[in-house]
């Protein structure tokens, strides 16, 4: 593939069953996905053919890992239909590249898996931003906004669910049958994270219906029954803000 030879290639899958953990390609943002990206990320839409790494279906932690090692900006997981098709032609937020940050799309099947915000701060922390003292707050933040984009906005499982009665047998029933569900498995978790000396900014995005975000509570003596992990974050990080609807929440941090 043209300009892949500038990154170090993986072994790939081959009809045989040999293991692929990813390939890595260049050039291959399209110019209308790197524009939804800056429009979402305040970013310059230049830049679109920006180095990325590739994970086939179903990727684990380790192959996670691996690609980050690659220290390229995009790591985007494809979908089981675009796995062994090779192209990119689904509906995967691409980002340009920015002086400092990297960019992480992962299947909904495959996040609710990971521990995707231990694996987004190891990186943080192997790439010299995050210090063990920052550590754990970050984490832990960021932890709850990607359950809330996985179990909220792609699984679409209301927040109430758990203060009906039986409230947490029928939690478990609808995620059950949600991560049954190919086409809401297949859904998006997009993590885009930057930083520079006054800070870092990390954006967790989902491609849900989004939420009222007016009706979030703004104290912890407001009574609200949903809207708790909001206050929680607010806590631990240095400002939040919930754009598109709902669908991406911004985590502010200071370092």
């Amino acid at each position: 593939m043209d300009g892949s030879a500038a990154l170090p290639a993986l072994p790939a899958t081959g009809p045989a069953g040999v293991m692929r953990p990813f390939s890595v390609v260049r050039d291959r943002v399209p110019a209308d996905v790197a524009a939804r990206a800056a429009a979402r990320f305040g970013l310059s839409a230049a830049g679109g053919g920006t180095a990325a790494a590739v994970l086939l279906a179903r990727a684990d932690r380790d192959i996670v890992r691996s690609a980050f090692g690659l220290n390229g900006f995009l790591t985007v997981e494809l979908t089981e239909r675009e796995d062994g098709t090779g192209t990119l032609d689904a509906d995967w937020l691409g980002a340009p590249p920015v002086e400092q940050g990297f960019y992480l799309s992962l299947t909904t099947g495959t996040a609710y898996g990971l521990q995707c915000a231990v694996l987004v701060c190891d990186e943080l922390a192997r790439r010299g931003v995050l210090t063990p003292e920052r550590r754990g707050n970050i984490e832990l933040c960021l932890h709850e906004a990607i359950a809330n984009a996985i179990v909220h906005g792609n699984l679409e499982i209301p927040s109430a669910t758990k203060d009906q009665p039986d409230g947490y047998r029928l939690f478990s029933r609808l995620l059950r049958e949600r991560l049954g569900d190919g086409a809401v498995r297949q859904r998006r978790i997009d993590i885009f994270a930057r930083w520079t000396s006054e800070g870092l900014t990390i954006a967790v995005v989902d491609q849900g219906n989004g939420f009222d975000t007016t009706a979030l509570p703004q104290d912890t003596d407001s009574g609200a029954h949903s809207g708790r992990g909001f206050l929680f974050m607010r806590a631990l990080a240095r400002r939040i803000n919930v754009t598109d609807g709902g669908r991406c929440t911004l985590l502010q941090f200071d370092l």
